[in-house]
C-alpha cells in the first residue's frame, strides 16, 4: 500500500481467499469469535441502517455479523480482487444486498462525503511497518461520537516463542509477515488519535488457531498439544494473562 510498505505477498492472499469456503459466518463455537463478538455486543450500540465499514474485511463474516445483529449498513475495503469478491459472493448467500466494497488501498480509499458509525479491522493493522497511517485514516472515516474498533492476533509472549518454532517448518511465516511492535496493550492504551478510549485490553486466553503445526515434526506437535492442554481451558480463559492471551482488542469513541 502506498505510503507503508506491506509485510504480506499478494500471491499467498490471493490463493488463500480463493480456496475459502461460503458461506461464512461468525461462529460462537470459535473460542476467538466467540470473544470478539461478546465485546462488540458489550460496546457497540444497535442502530438500524447506521453505516459502517469493516477495513480487511474478507470474506465478510463480521459484516455479516454487524448487519444481523446491530442492524448496520455494512461497507468493506480489500486490496484484492479475489477478496472483494469472495466477500460480495459471502454477502449475498447471507441475505445482504445494500453493500459496497472498495478495492483499492486502504489509504487512498476515497467514499466521497460518507462517513460511518463504525470503523472495524480485525487483524488487519498488524501487515504495516506504519499502522498509524492506518488507523489515522481509519479515525477520518468516523462520524463524530462514531466507534472505532481495532483487533490484532497477538504473536507476543508464549506466542512469539512457538510462532517462532513453527515458521521453521512454513513457508508463510508468522514473525517477519506481522509487526511485533504494536502487539502490546500499551501501543493500544497510547494511540494519539481524536478519540476516547472506551475498552483496551487482551481477550479471550491462550488461542490455538493462531497456529498452524501440521508441517512441524511429531515432538514439535506433541509439545504444542501439551501448551493447548495447559492454557486452553476455561479457568485460563478467564485469567486472560497478557504472556499467553492470542488477541488484543481496542475501542475508542471519536470525540465530537
Amino acid at each position: 500500500m502506498s505510503g507503508t510498505p506491506e509485510l504480506t505477498e499478494k500471491r499467498y492472499w490471493d490463493e488463500f481467499w480463493d480456496n475459502v469456503t461460503l458461506p461464512a459466518r461468525v461462529d460462537l463455537n470459535f473460542s476467538n469469535d466467540f470473544y470478539i463478538s461478546n465485546i462488540l455486543k458489550k460496546y457497540l450500540p444497535p442502530i438500524k441502517d447506521a453505516p459502517a465499514l469493516e477495513v480487511g474485511c474478507a470474506p465478510g463474516k463480521w459484516m455479516v455479523f454487524l448487519w444481523e445483529n446491530f442492524g448496520y449498513q455494512v461497507d468493506g475495503c480489500e486490496y484484492l480482487e479475489s477478496a472483494s469478491k469472495k466477500t460480495a459472493e459471502n454477502l449475498e448467500l447471507c441475505g445482504i444486498n445494500n453493500f459496497s466494497i472498495y478495492t483499492c488501498d486502504f489509504l487512498q480509499m476515497d467514499p466521497g462525503t460518507r462517513k460511518y458509525n463504525v470503523v472495524i479491522s480485525l487483524g488487519f493493522i498488524e501487515h504495516f511497518e506504519n499502522p498509524d497511517l492506518v488507523i489515522n485514516k481509519q479515525v477520518d472515516l468516523l462520524e463524530k461520537g462514531g466507534f472505532l474498533v481495532i483487533g490484532i492476533p497477538k504473536l507476543t509472549g508464549l506466542n512469539y516463542f512457538i510462532a517462532r518454532q513453527l515458521d521453521k517448518y512454513t513457508d508463510n511465516k508468522l514473525v517477519p509477515n506481522h509487526n511485533l511492535t504494536i502487539m502490546h496493550k500499551r501501543y493500544l492504551d497510547n494511540l494519539q488519535i481524536h478519540c476516547k478510549k472506551i475498552f483496551v485490553n487482551t481477550i479471550g486466553g491462550f488461542e490455538p488457531a493462531l497456529f498452524d503445526v501440521s508441517k512441524c515434526p511429531r515432538w514439535q506437535k506433541y509439545v504444542f498439544l501439551l501448551i493447548n492442554l495447559i492454557f486452553n481451558n476455561e479457568f485460563f480463559r478467564k485469567l486472560n494473562l497478557g504472556f499467553y492471551s492470542g488477541y488484543l482488542i481496542g475501542i475508542y469513541e471519536k470525540n465530537g
